[in-house]
């Protein structure tokens, strides 16, 4: 008697090390071409449920899986990536390695970093990693804000002034992707929004809030401005304006959507022009501004100022 055929392997496997190695495998999969779901299924040897699954699981850790005219999957590549993104035997050793030590010193690490273009401002370490360093992070900050503590966010790194320091906070609460904390900052007594990838260390202190009269939790838009209404705003984009503000601001992802002409329309709400007019200043060559009429004049006003 003939024996039966392995089942394909589904993500139910108790295995952490296992399903990493597959996302990351699936990673080099779209990055080198472009696939069906049952070829993608065949070639990892899983079932098509279990492909799916895992192409949700990178949308939602912010990689741009698309899928052309013929329902074939791929992740754009940009052009300074290496052609060929398929595993040696040496590289997938690593890639275990990391997924047991989280860091490796091995000479094979920039390469496999390369391959999987996992970049970000911490790009010694893969994007994964600081995923789940945030996430130690959220947790830091949930406690304080549920016992009403303050937080002093080691050598936070500010975009506005490029310099580098340490900010006492009292947390209020997360932007919807939990990649910002609403926060006020004690020294101004102002509400702003803090990246958690701009934080070096998280250290919750003994004092209780002192200043919840300032308090506000307005929320924020996805460009993390507060404002007193909400204004539609419509954008054209190329091809990497889109993936900069899909990477950038992941909240807006659902309002993307691709053109017949091949460019990306962004039609979202705003609470504030500052923010989003930041992002159309610093990518003036990629993007248009389709409206409102507001949103173009104030676009205007500030280029003046540049």
């Amino acid at each position: 008697m003939a024996p039966k055929k392995p089942r394909p392997a589904d993500d139910d496997s108790p295995i952490p090390q296992a399903k990493i190695l597959r996302v990351f495998k699936l990673i080099a999969l779209l990055k080198s071409g472009h696939y069906t779901i049952a070829q993608l299924a065949a070639r990892l040897d899983m079932n098509r449920r279990s492909i799916y699954r895992y192409l949700k699981l990178l949308e939602a850790i912010d990689f741009n899986v698309d899928k052309d005219f013929h329902d074939r999957y791929f992740i754009f590549s940009s052009g300074d990536e290496p052609e060929k993104s398929e595993f040696t035997i040496e590289e997938m050793n690593v890639l275990k390695q990391l997924v047991k030590s989280e860091i490796s010193r091995n000479a094979l690490k920039a390469s496999l970093l390369k391959k999987l273009s996992l970049h970000s401002e911490m790009d010694s370490m893969p994007a994964l990693i600081i995923k789940s360093r945030n996430g130690k992070m959220v947790e830091l900050l949930s406690t304080a804000i549920k016992n009403k503590k303050q937080v002093l966010l080691a050598n936070y790194h500010s975009a506005n002034s490029s310099d580098v320091r340490d900010r006492l906070i009292e947390p209020i609460g997360f932007g919807d992707d939990y990649q910002t904390v609403l926060a006020l900052d004690v020294k101004d007594k102002t509400c702003k929004q803090f990246k958690l990838e701009r934080i070096g260390d998280v250290v919750v202190r003994a004092e209780d809030f002192q200043f919840e009269k300032f308090h506000e939790k307005n929320t924020p838009d996805l460009f993390g401005m507060t404002g007193p209404t909400t204004t539609l705003i419509t954008l054209k984009l190329k091809m990497r304006a889109y993936l900069l503000l899909r990477e950038e601001y992941p909240q807006s992802i659902p309002y993307l959507e691709k053109l017949d002409d091949g460019d990306y329309q962004f039609y979202g709400p705003v609470k504030s022009f500052e923010g989003a007019s930041r992002f159309v200043l610093g990518l003036a060559g990629d993007l248009t501004v389709v409206g409102p009429k507001e949103f173009k004049e104030f676009v205007r006003e500030k280029a003046k100022l540049i």
